[in-house]
């Protein structure tokens, strides 16, 4: 309960004898004044913008409503009300106004008849009183819904209840008998009323005023009596108005409604007065006229002035800020939106609020794109009781790009605990979701293409994520014919409709045109408006740019697809209207034109790859079964003609050296030819290891033996740590290959003797065997790709060491077979030193 007054009822004013006679008096008295009293409470609904409005009498066990507005049927009977519907008795037993801002939260009038039969929520009333200061009633306003009564209501009220103020008491009127207001004189009532009081006819000629107005113009009725009050009296603009109006407040039918507001007048000297004007047709007994009542403001109070700036600058600070704000009263009534809420709808700054009703239902959008109920929407969320945190939605207003934005909204709480309306904010998260849909895009671009295997083939994946992405109706892929050196449509995403099928039957000439200039530059080219770009030669006649117009296209943009130094395809993307974020957007295309380029180049260097790789199959069959046939003939007859000069000393000595000279080289080849095949045989798998029990340490003896004579011819000493036996795993064959070709590269890159040593070791962990040389050793840069196939070292190419580079790869191969690893060590000093680990004994 918030109030002037509190709601109490005191018996002892009500049972007064000298009230309760001047409360039968005025009941008599008051219907015959030349005011109606309907139109007193009419008009004092208007002026607080309540729904009813009683002007009652106050007996002690009932209430009599004398005048009233907006009752229901069953209280405008007429009849008198039992005391439990009475709210005047509160009044007159305060004798000063009350309030009720919500009866509903007053345990004193929760169960109250007025609420708990009809409804009534809120009421505000001021005492009626006659001229000997008896409280004979109220004039008192109610409200359907909880509101706060401001000072200004009820200023309004007092100065509305002097209108019947003045009633004579029992010693002016001895008997009080109603024919007494048969003699009443209208102008001594009219005299009597504290506020400004002006009666015009229905042309607006002034036919009456009350001292209170003289006082307020500065002019004597003799001055005014027949002249046009808006001539007068008021400014142009408002004199218009209030002439534009009289027509509509001038009716046979009764008296009509008219407006309320703050309005200057002009004084007699000229300067302006601030007024509060409240105009209202009454019916007289000569039949109607216009009752205009002029209250002056400019003695207004140091609070009202001071919440009038408030409002004001409240109004200047919410247009300031550069998110929307909007905000509704308990009865879901739009009260505030700022600016930025008009701009975010497309709205003029200088759109009402009722613009911005009829326009934001249609453009507010789920973050799906489907429509949102009003239901649904933050503020009317927030005024059932709700707080909507980050709720994203999109607004689509015509011909502008589609928005996201995060609403929070939460009911607006009065300080006694009751509802008092919502209000929503919103943020513009636009750019930030367009970011995370263009990353979420390229990464299905990419998905789609790897899952395809070919940019053609994704094609249709491609280009629909891109439209979803952009959110714009058609998106097209083309890309390069290598045979014709022209673009081919290789797929589309679009939403145009069947209708359009043909939009595709263009063809793009580099050079000509969007997306002809587009490649040609090899950079993305944007065109704001397909129907006036200067790339088109014929804008009326091109059946194209018809077909554009009619699909409602717009804006336009090709990025081309570079790859290996050349556009290789083009991203063709229309939107349905003009977009100003060209930047992001020319990101987001030329990233992906990127990515197809790249997948377009990987595709390439794949399909020369394999070319490669057949090319390699092809070359080692050459050797299998081309080469390696005619070695073993070769191989034959030089066998037999060594056998031939050895047996027939007369033969030259020069020709046995020649035939052994043809003998090495013939084994020397065939060596390669072998290792070539062996080493294809162990990378396709086609030559499988046979794992069983082997000592590796016997083998290491054997290998030491076969190398004993070329390590002496080069110097070299050679030492080993071996243990007696080590048996593991594995390919006795294969791991005596591994340990001969480890050896002999350490003999052969030691051309000017050193040390090699040779050790063997098991543990836990497996078997290693580790082989180290002090010869000219591997320089850093050859280090990587020296167990690729073919690969020698620089330094060993430079002194002319023979070698075909396919022993230590043999080696890898060998060693993956047993599901080994071999590494290189780093060393301080000159030399190689070269590590085989395979797997602990009875794994591999």
């Amino acid at each position: 309960m918030v109030g002037i007054g509190m709601p109490y009822v005191d018996m002892t004013v009500l049972e007064n004898p000298q009230r309760l006679a001047a409360a039968r008096r005025a009941r008599r008295l008051l219907p015959g004044l030349v005011v109606p009293l309907d139109a007193i409470a009419r008009l004092a609904a208007r002026a607080t913008n309540s729904p009813m409005a009683i002007v009652a009498v106050m007996d002690v066990h009932e209430e009599h409503f004398v005048g009233s507005f907006g009752l229901p049927a069953v209280l405008s009977t007429g009849a008198p009300m039992p005391v439990a519907y009475s709210v005047c008795k509160y009044i007159v037993s305060a004798d000063h106004p009350v309030t009720s801002d919500d009866m509903s939260t007053d345990p004193d009038l929760r169960g109250h008849a007025l609420a708990v039969e009809f409804g009534a929520r809120a009421f505000a009333g001021v005492p009626l009183r006659d001229t000997a200061d008896h409280t004979v009633g109220s004039l008192l306003v109610v409200d359907v819904v909880p509101r706060a009564w401001t000072d200004a209501d009820l200023e309004l009220l007092v100065e509305i209840s002097t209108l019947l103020a003045g009633l004579p008491d029992a010693e002016e009127h001895p008997g009080s008998d109603p024919g007494v207001l048969a003699g009443l004189d209208a102008a001594a009532v009219l005299d009597g009323v504290q506020e400004a009081f002006v009666a015009v006819d229905a042309i607006g000629a002034v036919r009456g005023w009350n001292p209170a107005a003289q006082a307020l113009f500065g002019w004597s009725g003799a001055e005014v009596q027949g002249r046009q009050l808006d001539e007068l009296l008021l400014t142009e603009a408002v004199g218009q108005r209030f002439r534009d109006g009289l027509p509509g407040l001038i009716s046979s039918t009764g008296p009509q409604n008219g407006w309320i507001g703050q309005v200057p007048i002009r004084h007699r000297d000229g300067h302006e007065l601030p007024v509060r004007a409240v105009v209202s047709t009454i019916r007289g007994r000569s039949g109607p006229f216009v009752c205009v009542f002029l209250a002056d403001l400019s003695g207004q109070s140091d609070a009202e002035r001071d919440a009038g700036h408030q409002r004001g600058f409240l109004a200047a600070l919410l247009d300031s800020l550069d998110a929307p704000v909007a905000a509704m009263d308990v009865d879901g009534r739009l009260q505030v939106a700022n600016r930025a809420m008009r701009r975010m709808h497309g709205l003029p700054d200088e759109a009402t609020i009722a613009d911005l009703l009829r326009a934001a239902p249609a453009h507010l959008r789920r973050a799906d794109g489907s429509a949102l109920p009003t239901r649904q929407t933050p503020l009317v969320r927030a005024l059932g009781g709700e707080v909507v945190a980050d709720q994203e939605i999109l607004v689509a207003v015509p011909g502008r790009p589609v928005r996201t934005e995060l609403a929070n909204a939460q009911p607006i709480v009065a300080p006694d605990g009751a509802l008092a309306g919502a209000v929503v904010t919103c943020v513009d998260i636009t750019g930030q979701r367009r970011v995370e849909r263009f990353r979420e895009c390229q990464l299905a671009v990419a998905t789609a293409v790897a899952r395809s295997g070919s940019v053609d083939d994704s094609a249709a994946d491609v280009t629909r994520e891109v439209a979803e992405a952009l959110r714009w109706p058609h998106v097209e892929l083309w890309l390069l014919d290598d045979l014709t050196d022209t673009m081919r449509p290789a797929g589309h995403h679009s939403m145009l409709g069947d209708d359009f099928a043909g939009f595709l039957a263009r063809p793009i000439q580099k050079g000509l045109g969007v997306s002809g200039a587009a490649w040609a530059a090899a950079e993305p080219l944007w065109v704001s408006d397909v129907a006036d770009s200067a790339y088109v030669c014929n804008h009326a006649t091109d059946p194209w740019v018809r077909m554009c117009v009619r699909a409602g296209l717009h804006s336009m943009v090709a990025a081309p697809i570079p790859s290996g130094g050349q556009v290789r395809g083009l991203l063709v993307c229309f939107a349905a209207g003009a977009e100003h974020d060209q930047t992001s957007l020319t990101a987001l295309l030329t990233a992906i034109g990127d990515q197809l380029g790249q997948f377009i180049a990987q595709k390439r260097s794949a399909q020369l790859v394999q070319e490669v790789a057949r090319g390699k199959d092809d070359f080692l069959s050459l050797v299998g079964h081309e080469i390696r046939t005619p070695l073993t003939v070769i191989s034959s007859y030089v066998d037999m003609l060594l056998a031939e000069t050895e047996a027939d000393h007369a033969a030259p000595g020069d020709a046995h050296a020649a035939y052994e000279a043809i003998a090495r080289g013939t084994t020397a080849l065939r060596g390669i030819v072998d290792d070539l095949l062996d080493l294809t045989a162990l990378e396709s798998g086609h030559l499988q290891v046979s794992l069983r029990p082997a000592d590796l340490a016997y083998l290491a003896r054997r290998s030491l033996q076969r190398i004993r004579d070329s390590a002496d011819a080069n110097g070299v000493t050679v030492t080993a740590d071996l243990p007696e036996v080590l048996v593991t795993t594995g390919d006795p064959q294969r791991l005596r290959q591994v340990l001969d070709n480890l050896l002999s590269n350490a003999v052969k890159y030691s051309p000017d003797g050193g040390h090699i040593m040779l050790a063997l070791a098991d543990d836990e962990q497996g078997v290693t065997i580790t082989v180290s040389d002090t010869g000219i050793g591997i320089p850093p840069e050859d280090r990587p790709q020296l167990f690729q196939r073919f690969y020698r070292a620089s330094n060993a190419r430079h002194t002319a060491i023979p070698g075909t580079g396919l022993g230590l790869c043999i080696v890898r191969a060998i060693v993956e077979a047993h599901h080994g690893t071999i590494t290189l060590d780093d060393t301080p000093r000159a030399g190689t030193t070269i590590t085989v680990r395979l797997p602990p004994r009875g794994e591999g």
